[in-house]
């Protein structure tokens, strides 16, 4: 009988190009669909909840697939990590319906950018953190999300490259949080993304933390729809997946 298995993946993604399995270089994708195919004794195609850039990290992926395997979500789990490399883990394992797909099943998604505010590089923290330096005023930041929330013509903050057929997106919500000493969090919801948003987003609002662009100045932005109208390209290390949403999205439809 074929079952339908749901992962919960965490990851540092600093050492690969990206979850898609490419035909060349470590994936978290082609990793993980290695270590599953030894387990349930069949080639197994695995179908994430959406890509991560290369040197991008999850807390929240997930990734479901069809098996005749009778393996349990236990051994499942078990016999993964125990064939994964350390920085790539399957967190949880359990039986879906056979309805349940990862990406077509997701109704939004949670991407949180860490900022390194140290007055000096942390080396603990420069692989999931973007040093930008202390004495930014994130208040300012602040200011800017009513300009970025609801459903918005995203085009200014997309990079090149996509299949979209659309650039309008559906933002939310929009949180500022300071997790642990050094470390300014933004966190994006939303319904889908562009390619790269929320990495544009994280180096536009920046400028405002250094007081390099007014709050007011995002609506002239987006209604630009250029793309280098917006602010730098923040680097892939500070970005994180940390929830996908199925029934328990918030937000309504």
């Amino acid at each position: 009988m074929v079952k339908n298995f749901k992962l919960l993946i965490a990851y540092d993604g600093a050492n690969f190009l990206g979850w898609q399995r490419q035909g060349q270089g470590p994936t978290v994708q082609g990793l993980l669909e290695e270590a599953l195919s030894r387990v349930c004794d069949h080639k197994v195609a695995l179908h994430g909840s959406g890509r991560t850039d290369a040197g991008v990290h999850a807390q929240g992926q997930v990734a479901s697939f069809l098996t005749p395997s009778p393996r349990t979500p236990t051994q499942l789990l078990a016999g993964a990590n125990s064939l994964l490399p350390p920085e790539i883990a399957v967190v949880k394992a359990e039986e879906a319906s056979l309805s349940f797909h990862a990406r077509f099943s997701a109704r939004g998604k949670c991407y949180t950018y860490d900022f390194g505010t140290s007055p000096v590089r942390d080396p603990l923290t420069v692989r999931r953190a973007w040093p930008v330096g202390s004495g930014l005023d994130w208040g300012l930041v602040e200011k800017c999300f009513p300009y970025l929330l609801g459903e918005r013509d995203f085009a200014s903050f997309r990079s090149q490259g996509g299949d979209a057929k659309t650039t309008v997106r559906v933002v939310p919500r929009l949180e500022l949080s300071f997790p642990e000493p050094h470390i300014t969090r933004l966190a994006v919801f939303g319904t889908g993304f562009l390619r790269r948003m929320v990495r544009t987003m994280a180096g536009t609002l920046l400028q405002a933390a250094q007081g390099r662009l007014e709050p007011q100045e995002l609506g002239r932005i987006l209604a630009a729809k250029d793309r280098g109208q917006a602010g730098r390209l923040a680097p892939a290390q500070g970005l994180c997946l940390r929830r996908v949403f199925y029934e328990d999205w918030p937000f309504g439809p």
